[in-house]
Formats: structure tokens, C-alpha cells, sequence
């Protein structure tokens, strides 16, 4: 399977899931603990410490707190350690093997999970979460009929009301036959209709489905794509070339390769699905759906689209998608060795460009992880395997946000040679990185060379009006050029504190201090806590007289910096104040303002998916 993240999270816009997200903010409650009080107090009742044990002590509460805690910080295989610690201590506590039994699975545990979720069943529990659980290794077992059997004693809730139907439809398609009745209620049901119906090669249920409306239901292109594709290969042409159209008018990223689809069809030859693309199996197709499911639960119950992705995986070891959302959540929780595992565990076959794509989201969570030497070895080795440019132009980000601009220099030059020093539009940023990373050098020559290449390629980006503009007006030069670009990106990004602030900075070098004063409040006002900011308030404050809320705004500066050097030089100005106006000389820009006043906008080299 290949990547289909940013696929699937749009099916979640259009999505009628009251029910069941109001269940699954419920079971994301029990998960973390709503009705965890049962174990807690029954294991502190019970717990005897002994007061002459050499600590650490290792208590029945504390290894419940302890898995609470790597629970809360996405660590669920520490988690499930912990708890599974826990049971034999209070072998009847269902709420415990429930708990226990969520986080084996979720930390990819089956087989533990299964083992658990036999035990809670076998012990009185009446929940849909371990008859689900089971239900899925029968399903992969390839025993449908046993499935549908096995549906009619799950308890009805929102999780199973909106999971159920998906699973019975894929289990009827087992038994080759395509009914879709109960898959209306939402677009991930429907969108699982089409691929059922395409599975089974079932023209009559796909003329159904083509009927209804797929351009109002707040789909994505590329999901609008994909139903279109299925369309197309099923000889259903007018269908298909409606949504191309309504595709190639919506999204203009999409232009090409949907004018290229359509022309195909207008030659009678439909677009050909990759392998990856078309539903191998039921097993196959419920996979899919868990990992819907998901991407549903992704943005507001993390536990619950984490628990969800691993039963995807465990029905289908090649579901890369739902790895790869595992790796977005350990990601996001600073679990970078975590993340990576995920990454490496993905089989990317001969697919080249998923294959680099990979590596390239593998260095960048090593270079997170504190691992930059790791990072450059991986990118190093695929630029010589692949001759990737935009590997190459990633080594380049990756020194130079480590502070390393020489070696980031050689990097990006190497770059332009694989370009045979011809940048085109698409790599813009190229040109901006390079000339960042110039004047940064003090190559300020070639620095304003390249800021303004890159400008002749985006003239109302902000972020390099921004950075030029305010490299001018530092150096005091085109001050009144630098406040016109400053000015114009400003409008363009008013709630951006640093572009702010460096409208307020060029108004100060211009002797502008009413302006520059009232400007720096904004910028203040936006970035509160930022010590350049307020360091450059400061400055203004005091040219218009206002001595004490000068010195007030210098403390808090002083107070937010971590630079000793910046804090020095602030200290200096709270003891003596600014020189006389006629002394006035321009004020370097500390390097974090100069970061922080060219960062750069999200480009190619840093979206890896």
C-alpha cells in the first residue's frame, strides 16, 4: 500500500460521527482512566509495604502509576508492561484485564490482546471491545461465516454501530456477495461501498453507487480521484469524467495529472490503478477501513486511532498507511526512536519515491532526536544511491538549522549543480535557503543575489520581503525600500510577530520612533515572550522619552533571554540607558532575530508526505 494519509484524513470533514466519537471520547475516558478507581483502590487496600525494603520498592500502586504515566506519554508498550505486572496480584479485576488488554493491542501486542479479551469474555464481560478483538484474528483466518455469527452477540454502541457495518459488508464480500445496504450513513461507509462493489466486480451495486452526488460531499481531490479512478476502470466514462472536471476546476495542483487521465479515456483507454491501489482481499479491505476508523479518531482521540491503526496492521502487515500514522502520533509526543521504528518497518517494495520518502522522514526524526551525524549519513547515502535533489537540498536545511552554514553552503551548491545552476519556479526556495545561508556568512554580496533571485520568483512572499527588507535596513541601506517590502508583508501575514517587529525595527533605524514605538507594541502584543521583541521596545520606548517602561520592557527581556551575551548587552542599557541620538549607531540584529526574521516558509524539501 502506498501512502494514503493525506487521502483518508478528509474523509473525516464530511463525516456523520456524532455518536461515535461522543463514544470514543467515552472509551478514550476509560482508557485513561474515568474508571480506573475500581483497581486503584483495590490495589492500595490491599498493598502492604515493608518499611525496611531498600527502595526502589516495587508496589502494585506504583506500577499502576507508572503505566498511567507511560500511558499519558504515548509509551504503551511500558504501559502494558506495567499493568500486565499488575494482574496477578488481583486476577478478577475485569477492569484491569480490560485496560491491559487495550494497551497490549495498542502497542501491537495481539496475541496478548486476544489472550485477555478470551479471559474478560470467558469471565462475565459484556463490552463490544474484546468480541471485536476476536472477531478480527477469525476475520484474518480468512472463517467469514463464523464472523457473522459471532456480530450478533456484539452489544450495540457507537464504536460497533459505526465499525460493525464495515466489518460484515467485507465479511459478506468474503462470501462473494456484495451487499452494501448498511454502508449509507457516512463517507467512509460509502466510500467502502465503492471499493466492495469494485472488489467483486459488481456492475449493478457500482451503478447505484455512481448515482449519488461525490462533489457535495466535502471529499478531497485525491479521494474524489480515486472514485473517479474506480469509476473509470469499471467502463462507468461519464461518471468518471464529471468528477475529473469537477477535480481539474477545484484543484489546480491536480490539472496535470487529471487532464492526463481524462485525455486517456476520451482515447478509450481508462487509467490504469496501481497494484497497491485495488483491494487484494477482504482481510485487505477491512484493514483499509480500521485504518479509516483511525484517521477519523486522529486529530481528537489519539489512544483510540492508535488502538484502531494497529488492528489495521495486525490484519495486514502492509497497511504502510496506518505505520505511518503511528509514526505522526509518536512523533508528536517527542517519541522519535519510536517513530522511526515505525518508518523502518514499512516495506516501500519497488515503489522508488515512497522508498525515498521514507529515508527522507527517517532523517528528519533522527535529526529531532538529537542524531544529526545519523541524519546526514542517511541522507548522504541516498543522494548517492538515488541522486535525489531533494535529499540533497534537505542535508543543506539540516546543517543549516544546526547553526553549520559552512557545511550548509557546500551543500546547497551542490544542489545547484545538479541543476546545472538553472533553478526553476518550483524549487524557489533553493535560492532563498542559499541566501540565508550567505548571510549568515557575511557573503552578503551573493546573500542579496540570491534573496532577490528568489524574490523575482515569489515577489509577494512575506517571508523573503520580509528577510531582505530587513537585512537593508540593518546594514542602513534602502531603508525606505526595505520599509515598503516590510510594510507589504506585514499585510500580508498581520498576526506574524517577528515580520511585525521588524517593520517596528526599520521604523526605529529610520529615527521613526513614534512609529517604530507603536509597531513594536503590536509585534510585542503578538509575541509576548520573544526578548528580542521586547528588547527592541525597549529601545523605542526610550527614544520617545518613556524612560521607565523602557527599562521595564528591558527586564522582561532579560528575562525571557537565554543568551548571556544578549543579557549582558541588556543589562548595560538598564544601568546607562541608550547612547545620545547623535552617538546612535546601528544595532546588530541578535541571532535569534535573525532566525526567527528569515524563517523560512514550509517548502517541498520539508513535507514529507
Amino acid at each position: 500500500m502506498t501512502p494514503r494519509l493525506p487521502v483518508l484524513l478528509l474523509l473525516s470533514t464530511a463525516l456523520t460521527l456524532t455518536a461515535c466519537k461522543d463514544t470514543a471520547s467515552s472509551f478514550f475516558d476509560w482508557l485513561t482512566g474515568g474508571k480506573s478507581e475500581t483497581e486503584v483502590s483495590r490495589a492500595l487496600e490491599n498493598e502492604k509495604l515493608d518499611p525496611l525494603a531498600p527502595y526502589p520498592y516495587k508496589t502494585v500502586s506504583g506500577d499502576y502509576l507508572a503505566g498511567r504515566f507511560a500511558q499519558s506519554n504515548f509509551d504503551w508498550g511500558q504501559a502494558y508492561d506495567y499493568m500486565a505486572d499488575i494482574i496477578p496480584s488481583d486476577p478478577l479485576n475485569l477492569d484491569l484485564k480490560k485496560r491491559t488488554m487495550v494497551l497490549a493491542m495498542g502497542a501491537g501486542h495481539s496475541d496478548q490482546a486476544f489472550q485477555l479479551a478470551r479471559d474478560v469474555l470467558q469471565n462475565g464481560d459484556t463490552g463490544s471491545l474484546p468480541r471485536l478483538f476476536l472477531m478480527l484474528q477469525t476475520f484474518k483466518s480468512g472463517k467469514y461465516a463464523e464472523v457473522m455469527a459471532a456480530m450478533e452477540a456484539v452489544p450495540k454502541d457507537g464504536i460497533s454501530e459505526f465499525i460493525n457495518p464495515l466489518i460484515r459488508a467485507w465479511a459478506k464480500a468474503g462470501l462473494g456477495q456484495a451487499d452494501t445496504t448498511g454502508l449509507d450513513g457516512n463517507v467512509v461507509h460509502l466510500y467502502h461501498a465503492i471499493l466492495i462493489a469494485d472488489y467483486l466486480k459488481d456492475k449493478g451495486t457500482l451503478t447505484k453507487l455512481a448515482a449519488r452526488n461525490y462533489t457535495q460531499l466535502s471529499l478531497s481531490p485525491r479521494s474524489l480521484e480515486r472514485i473517479a479512478d474506480i469509476f473509470a476502470r469499471n467502463q462507468m466514462n461519464e461518471v468518471a469524467q464529471n468528477l475529473y472536471t469537477y477535480i481539474r476546476n477545484t484543484d489546480p495542483a491536480s490539472a496535470k495529472s487529471i487532464t492526463a487521465k481524462a485525455a486517456l479515456m476520451e482515447k478509450g483507454t481508462p487509467p490504469a490503478l496501481a497494484a497497491e491501489e485495488i483491494i487484494q482481499s477482504p482481510v485487505d479491505g477491512l484493514s483499509r477501513a480500521l485504518f479509516d476508523m483511525a484517521s477519523v479518531l486522529y486529530a481528537d482521540y489519539q489512544d483510540s486511532a492508535r488502538l484502531f491503526s494497529q488492528m489495521a496492521i495486525y490484519l495486514d502487515a502492509g497497511n504502510n498507511d496506518a505505520r505511518i500514522l503511528l509514526g505522526h502520533m509518536a512523533a508528536r509526543y517527542d517519541r522519535f526512536g519510536e517513530a522511526i521504528s515505525y518508518y523502518e518497518q514499512i516495506n516501500a517494495g519497488t515503489d522508488r519515491d515512497l522508498q525515498i520518502k521514507i529515508q527522507r522522514q527517517i532523517a528528519e526524526l533522527m535529526e529531532k532526536d538529537g542524531r544529526p551525524a545519523d541524519a546526514v549519513a542517511v541522507l548522504r547515502r541516498l543522494v548517492k544511491e538515488t541522486g535525489d535533489l531533494e535529499t540533497q537540498i534537505q542535508l543543506g536545511d539540516l546543517w543549516r538549522r544546526d547553526g553549520k552554514f559552512d557545511d550548509a553552503l557546500k551543500e546547497y551548491d551542490r544542489a545547484f549543480a545538479m541543476l546545472n545552476n538553472n533553478v526553476p519556479q518550483e524549487y524557489w526556495h533553493l535560492i532563498y535557503a542559499r541566501g540565508m545561508t550567505n548571510e549568515r556568512l557575511k557573503n552578503w554580496d551573493q546573500a542579496e543575489a540570491d534573496l532577490k533571485a528568489a524574490l523575482a520568483y515569489e515577489p509577494d512572499h512575506p517571508y523573503i520581503l520580509n528577510y531582505l527588507g530587513y537585512r537593508w535596513a540593518d546594514q542602513g541601506i534602502k531603508r525606505d525600500k526595505a520599509a515598503e517590502m516590510i510594510g507589504r508583508a506585514v499585510r500580508l501575514r498581520p498576526d506574524d510577530g517577528y515580520i511585525v517587529d521588524s517593520l517596528g525595527w526599520v521604523y526605529f533605524r529610520m529615527h521613526k520612533y513614534k512609529e517604530a514605538a507603536a509597531t513594536l507594541e503590536d509585534a510585542v502584543e503578538l509575541l509576548p515572550y520573544d526578548p528580542t521583541i521586547n528588547d527592541h521596545l525597549g529601545d523605542a520606548y526610550w527614544r520617545v522619552g518613556r524612560k521607565t517602561e523602557a527599562r521595564f520592557q528591558w527586564r522582561r527581556a532579560s528575562s525571557f533571554s537565554k543568551e548571556q551575551e544578549e543579557i549582558d548587552a541588556i543589562s548595560l542599557k538598564i544601568q546607562n540607558g541608550l547612547p545620545p541620538l547623535s552617538a546612535d549607531k546601528p544595532v546588530p540584529a541578535s541571532d535569534k532575530a535573525q532566525a526567527q526574521a528569515g524563517t523560512p516558509p514550509p517548502a517541498a524539501d520539508t513535507q514529507q508526505q
